[in-house]
């Protein structure tokens, strides 16, 4: 049977939403028949020191960008250029070619990106090129606007140009690439600039159910995000002091995923202000997935007051769970995420710090079951075009 590799050389720790969509997109890939292998960075640690079906493969090239806990340099590395040892690309493409021999891929696999980066787009093109075409595999690529322009140089413009360069001219000599792009501004952006249709494919995730809504206390707003200024934590304190001109403090109350401990110390005053409010429960910065899932249990909508220049193409994860979990949400307009949110219909849509706590006092007034309502019926929707959007990735039917 044909064979699909869920491929993320960048999920290299156990927090975060690259280890959840790799199961994500491996499970959605399963549901069309098709026999799964996911791969990851071997610095990713085992959950709990279990064991378990993730095939531990790539080097890890975005220490600049993120911070890891690596293993040793491995055996059969020591031997190899300078070039490949020190050059993020040529390392990549050493790790796609080990990776082709290791798997013994063929054309009859495919393998797929549930968000692609950088240098494994750059490092796989450069192997496949050498290949014949009966031996070419299927090469599916997601965009969602993070790591794709992650270049060590920092220049993020260049390297974007560089990678649908690239793109083109792989195609263009027959290579069977498929893309698709997390929001629809960006699949309009990479249409464009690919002049290819690029479809749209969401934050997926099937395993998701609904969490009950809270029916005891006050409406309850998360804002999570581990404390980043691009995710908005530090308005908070503006929007807070906002709402709490509106409406008594006791009429509501807000959840806030904190900061990891060095963002901590340098920012004490603020976190020593927020410690203070009656109504905040100040959640630790990095936080095991059954405590994302408690947080979404115990709230009813979710605050996004995201910065709009860096989510201008970008989707949110936040935002997909929100939905799926059938919370309501708040977002940042300018944000490509916040036209998702339109398109579903799963919250208000806000500019200004004004915006946001206008829209927390309204939301503050709404009963859970009102909530509950408008979040079923979003989250019904957005479920159905997921599955219409997998549909045209998967299997190219034309919607």
């Amino acid at each position: 049977m044909p064979r699909t590799f869920i491929v993320d050389p960048v999920c290299a720790i156990t927090f975060g939403h690259s280890l959840n969509a790799l199961g994500y997109f491996a499970e959605m890939a399963r549901s069309y028949g098709n026999d799964i292998i996911k791969v990851a960075s071997r610095h990713l640690p085992l959950l709990d020191g279990k064991e378990d079906d993730i095939e531990r493969f790539f080097e890890f090239q975005y220490d600049k960008f993120i911070e890891i806990d690596r293993k040793p340099v491995a055996k059969d590395w020591a031997g190899l250029s300078a070039q490949a040892q020190t050059s993020a690309e040529a390392s990549a493409t050493v790790d796609f070619s080990r990776f082709m021999s290791k798997f013994r891929v063929t054309a009859d696999d495919t393998i797929l990106f549930p968000s692609v980066d950088y240098y494994s787009l750059l490092g796989l093109l450069n192997v496949i090129e050498t290949l014949p075409a009966s031996r070419m595999p299927k090469v599916m690529f997601r965009f969602i606007g993070v790591m794709e322009t992650a270049s060590l140089d920092g220049d993020a413009n260049l390297a974007g140009n560089h990678f649908k360069r690239r793109l083109r001219e792989a195609m263009n000599r027959g290579m069977n690439i498929s893309v698709c792009a997390e929001t629809p501004k960006y699949a309009r952006e990479l249409t464009q600039s690919l002049r290819i249709n690029v479809p749209t494919v969401p934050y997926i995730a099937p395993d998701i159910d609904a969490l009950p809504m809270p029916e005891e206390g006050p409406i309850t707003f998360l804002s999570g995000g581990s404390a980043r200024e691009d995710k908005g934590f530090f308005r908070l304190q503006n929007i807070i002091s906002l709402v709490n001109k509106r409406i008594d403090p006791s009429k509501w109350k807000i959840k806030i995923q904190g900061p990891p401990n060095k963002v901590f110390s340098q920012n004490s005053g603020y976190m020593a202000w927020l410690h203070s409010l009656p109504n905040a429960e100040i959640l630790p910065g990095n936080v095991p997935y059954s405590e994302i899932v408690r947080s979404f249990r115990e709230s009813h909508v979710s605050l996004m007051p995201y910065d709009p220049e860096t989510y201008a193409s970008r989707g949110s994860a936040m935002l997909m769970e929100s939905m799926l979990f059938n919370r309501l949400t708040v977002c940042q307009d300018g944000t490509a995420f916040a036209e998702q949110g339109m398109i579903y219909k799963c919250g208000l849509v806000c500019h200004t710090d004004e915006d946001f706590a206008d829209a927390i006092a309204i939301y503050a007034d709404f009963k859970p079951s009102q909530i509950e309502a408008q979040a079923g019926m979003a989250r019904k929707h957005y479920l159905e075009d997921i599955q219409k959007s997998c549909d045209v990735w998967m299997k190219g039917k034309v919607q």
